[in-house]
């Protein structure tokens, strides 16, 4: 019998958006990988963000928790989606330092692939900056392929930097 992932995916509502989760938009050792890193973060536009997500039809916000805790520890998102040809991008992010390396990243990305699934999407795909190594190794375990190098993409601590494009065909 398959063992139970520790982790579960909940659509994110404004009320679930709490400090520790505006605290990790703010914090640059968890935002320094993406454009969040640009922007000061408050309560009330994380819960406007969220509200966003949850009317919208073509992206899906998710809250990565601990299942027996029921403790939020970050974010994974499927979308913007499109339906026409079936393919979404998916971004996510571990904000509670201590489940770094983990597992989390990955276990969340396998369960967003059968939603897809179950969506009929054929395709996921995710960018991310060149020097991200952890998003390199919990893609590969879910078996995304590096599909293209968008050169010199990014401006990351004074320099550019390359953007991976990787993709999984459902």
């Amino acid at each position: 019998m398959k063992e139970k992932s520790n982790i579960i995916l909940k659509e994110l509502t404004p009320r679930m958006v709490s400090k520790e989760y505006v605290n990790w938009m703010n914090n640059y050792e968890i935002t320094k990988y993406t454009e969040q890193k640009y922007t000061k973060h408050t309560m009330a536009s994380i819960k406007k963000f969220v509200a966003g997500k949850k009317k919208s039809k073509y992206e899906f916000l998710y809250g990565i928790f601990l299942r027996k805790k029921n403790k939020h520890i970050g974010n994974i998102k499927l979308g913007p989606i499109n339906f026409t040809h079936k393919y979404a991008i998916i971004s996510y992010f571990i904000g509670n330092k201590n489940f770094w390396g983990k597992n989390c990243a990955t276990k969340a990305i396998g369960q967003v692939v059968k939603i897809a699934k179950k969506m009929r999407l054929k395709k996921l795909e995710v960018g991310f900056y060149e020097m991200n190594y952890g998003s390199k190794k919990v893609l590969k375990k879910n078996n995304f392929k590096l599909e293209g190098i968008l050169k010199s993409r990014y401006l990351y601590k004074n320099k550019r930097c390359n953007s991976f494009i990787y993709g999984l065909i459902l």
